[in-house]
């Protein structure tokens, strides 16, 4: 039997022991560790912030009539290359192509009337002349007595008369040159709505979407087109506020996208919004990208590290 004096011996060596145990592992192992160096996947880390988004395009433009109207035909699909200028669509110009024939008729007309006019003006400065001179002839034929004072005056009426009428003649064709520009301004009218008619890519870039089919009427605004500028592509993401204090105009990153998983894009810091999610608290970051030479597909989840480091700031 084991007396009470040595099971008590034995319990306070237990307590000291493991009361030795504690302090090594708490306090002399803790100053004795070596200092290890930071790494570099350490500093990188630290100089970079992650963002999670999507690929957006600053330039898509909507192709839609300004009027009411029918589609005729369509010569693009989604997804396909466009140029600029060229014609994505038109639309029916049924009831317009007769006010262009109209237009173009009361052009004709005005510039027959102009033409009638400087005809008979020609022939009015021909008889005023002659009755000017007459005048003159009867002026001096009437000092000399060889004339009646009534011959004279009607002379005179006869030279008022040439004078008036061509007066009228030359308002009548000023005239018919204003009904000449309110007809080619008619006929330019009608030119500007079938060209609104004809929907065209304003730049060189892809179709994003195909809104109508040919038939359909489309309502004036309505979109028939969404075209993106693939020269406009950039990076959209988002940015926790702790980290975004950081950010800079400018500030390189590198991106990687869904479809192309093993591809780093590269690119800048292009826009930073200035009003942050007052729920999810994260602030908007938009990253421009360089040297894009494949067809990328907008909405696409991406990935971005943004570089803190400015290039003086970097190691040698």
């Amino acid at each position: 039997m084991i007396s009470a004096k040595t099971k008590y011996t034995i319990a306070f060596i237990a307590v000291a022991l493991i009361a030795g145990a504690v302090i090594v592992k708490k306090v002399i192992l803790p100053k004795a560790a070596p200092v290890v160096a930071e790494t570099n996947t350490t500093v990188r880390a630290a100089n970079t912030i992650h963002g999670v988004g999507t690929l957006e395009a600053k330039e898509i433009v909507i192709l839609a009539p300004k009027t009411t109207a029918k589609l005729q035909a369509l010569y693009a699909d989604e997804g396909d290359a466009v140029q600029a200028n060229q014609v994505l669509a038109t639309m029916e110009i049924s009831e317009l192509r007769g006010n262009l024939q109209e237009s173009a008729a009361s052009i004709a007309k005005s510039r027959s009337q102009f033409a009638a006019s400087k005809a008979v003006i020609e022939d009015l400065e021909a008889k005023k002349s002659l009755s000017d001179t007459t005048l003159s002839r009867y002026g001096t034929l009437l000092s000399g007595g060889f004339v009646t004072q009534a011959e004279f005056d009607a002379a005179q009426a006869a030279q008022r008369s040439a004078s008036a009428q061509l007066t009228a003649a030359k308002a009548n064709l000023q005239l018919s040159g204003y009904d000449i520009a309110k007809a080619e301004a008619a006929l330019a009218a009608q030119m500007a709505k079938i060209d609104d008619l004809t929907l065209r890519s304003p730049f060189e870039g892809f179709v994003v979407s195909r809104n109508a089919e040919a038939g359909s009427t489309v309502g004036s605004g309505s979109a028939v087109f969404r075209i993106a500028n693939p020269k406009s592509l950039w990076v959209k993401v988002y940015i926790d506020e702790r980290q975004s204090g950081a950010l800079k105009i400018g500030q390189s990153a590198t991106v990687t996208l869904r479809s192309f998983p093993e591809k780093r894009f590269t690119g800048e810091v292009a826009r930073i919004g200035v009003e942050s999610d007052r729920i999810t608290e994260e602030r908007v970051v938009y990253i421009r990208l360089r040297d894009l030479t494949d067809f990328l597909h907008i909405g696409e989840q991406a990935e971005a590290e943004i570089s803190l480091i400015s290039k003086s700031d970097s190691p040698l």
